[in-house]
């Protein structure tokens, strides 16, 4: 978390040391549920390596994948950890994963020591925002090809680690479907 935090150019050295009192690090075996649905959020995860899912059950009580967090990424339920309410959404690890958690109690914290860790905040906010505004494009805009494609360059390692199923759901695809896209690029 600390070396993606520097990438942004935002906080000074002293700054940035200031997270390690605040940073817990875990390791989270397969198949563990870090966040149960109508639980509060109470951390915001960085993957250090692994995979992380969440996902809700949609009206006809399937289980709907609405994201996985891949090396380096940010994973929580963010309208629960913002607003400190209940969640909709169950994140589980869908293999040995280490994370970096900080508390929303120390990330406030943080955000309250200086302009930077305010900037900080912001510029997380507003990626997370563009990352779900581009997803919900794909949806509306491509096809399930199309959107496996995307996945299969920018995370194809990771793909082979995560089960068809969650892939599908995610996509937004059925499972049959997935397999003749995957044939069809073979």
């Amino acid at each position: 978390m600390k070396e993606y935090l520097a990438s942004l150019n935002i906080l000074s050295t002293s700054e940035l040391n200031q997270i390690d009192a605040y940073i817990v690090k875990r390791t989270v075996e397969k198949a563990a549920v870090l966040l149960e649905e109508n639980k509060v959020c109470r951390e915001l995860m960085f993957v250090v390596s692994g995979v992380l899912r969440s996902y809700y059950w949609n009206y006809k009580g399937e289980q709907v994948t609405s994201c996985i967090a891949f090396d380096n990424e940010f994973m929580a339920a963010y309208p629960s950890f913002i607003q400190q309410q209940k969640s909709q959404e169950t994140i589980h690890a869908l293999q040995h994963t280490e994370i970096e958690a900080i508390s929303f109690e120390n990330l406030e914290k943080l955000y309250d020591s200086s302009m930077a860790w305010q900037k900080i905040g912001r510029k997380l906010v507003e990626n997370q925002y563009v990352f779900m505004n581009q997803h919900f494009t794909e949806f509306q805009q491509q096809n399930g090809s199309h959107r496996y494609e995307y996945l299969l360059k920018n995370y194809s390692k990771q793909l082979n680690l995560i089960p068809q199923h969650y892939i599908a759901s995610y996509l937004g695809i059925s499972t049959r479907q997935l397999t003749r896209i995957r044939k069809s690029l073979l």
